[in-house]
């Protein structure tokens, strides 16, 4: 199995003690060996063979995401079961039922302790964004904190009433957030700009996936057609995509970086 990311990494350390034996987990970093090992050491990797990948042309074609958009599994033989699970950051900690989902059924294997897989439901449903007592967590930014609020009131109000106004709204609320922080992003060259399989490119993908929701939506209404409910899943992407412990690092150095340009030129 590949993962990747700072919760599905930490989500593996936990698997490989639930399983033990009965799965050979592997993780593979795309980044650097002093990320693999401080990532061994931040979640106690000991049961996950933490590797690297050494240059950028051992990178795999044709397969392969970062954990957080799937992980892979294969049989004993090497066999692809499955080339990508649901994404972390699209489903949340229901990607990992996902992953136990499958070795409970394609190979019949259970965690030693049952009672982990309970954990991991627990953890869904705090974290869920529909919830009233749900409340927008901070990465630490105060710019980001407040355009990341600015996304949840226009949100918020949009499930209220669900109308072009509002659906015009988030739009460009949305569109102006992303394109500051691929700026900021882009700016400061922290991960890995230009190139396909790295955590910038899937920051962009999400945002990108998240904008065609949006805008299919906003069509419907021009068309006079009753959009489903799919920006209930947009809400859902849009806060746990964009503020997760995934997200914090990655933002957080990518702010420092900008900063210290800035206090350069």
């Amino acid at each position: 199995m590949e993962g990747g990311c700072r919760p599905c990494a930490e989500m593996m350390g936990k698997w490989a003690k639930r399983y033990g034996s009965q799965v050979q987990f592997l993780m593979v970093c795309v980044d650097s060996a002093g990320v693999a090992i401080r990532f061994g050491k931040m979640f106690d990797l000991s049961g996950v063979v933490n590797t690297i990948i050494p240059s950028r042309g051992y990178m795999p074609v044709g397969y392969g995401q970062l954990g957080c958009s799937g992980f892979i599994v294969s049989d004993r033989n090497g066999y692809f079961v499955s080339r990508k699970t649901k994404a972390y950051l699209r489903y949340g900690t229901a990607a990992f039922l996902d992953v136990e989902e499958i070795l409970k059924k394609k190979f019949g294997i259970y965690p030693t302790d049952r009672s982990r897989s309970d954990e991991v439901k627990s953890q869904g449903e705090q974290q869920d964004v529909l919830h009233p007592n749900w409340t927008l967590p901070s990465v630490g930014i105060p710019s980001m904190d407040q355009e990341h609020e600015k996304c949840e009131e226009a949100l918020s109000a949009l499930l209220l009433t669900l109308d072009v106004e509002s659906l015009t709204n988030v739009m460009a609320i949305l569109t102006e957030h992303f394109q500051h922080e691929e700026g900021l992003m882009r700016a400061s060259e922290f991960g890995n700009p230009g190139e396909s399989l790295s955590a910038f490119s899937n920051h962009v993908n999400d945002h990108e996936r998240i904008l065609d929701i949006g805008y299919s939506a906003l069509a419907k209404f021009s068309n006079k057609i009753e959009p489903n409910k799919s920006f209930l899943a947009m809400k859902c992407s849009e806060v746990q995509g964009e503020v997760t412990e995934t997200k914090k690092p990655f933002l957080a150095a990518a702010c420092m970086k900008a900063k210290d340009s800035d206090r350069g030129s």
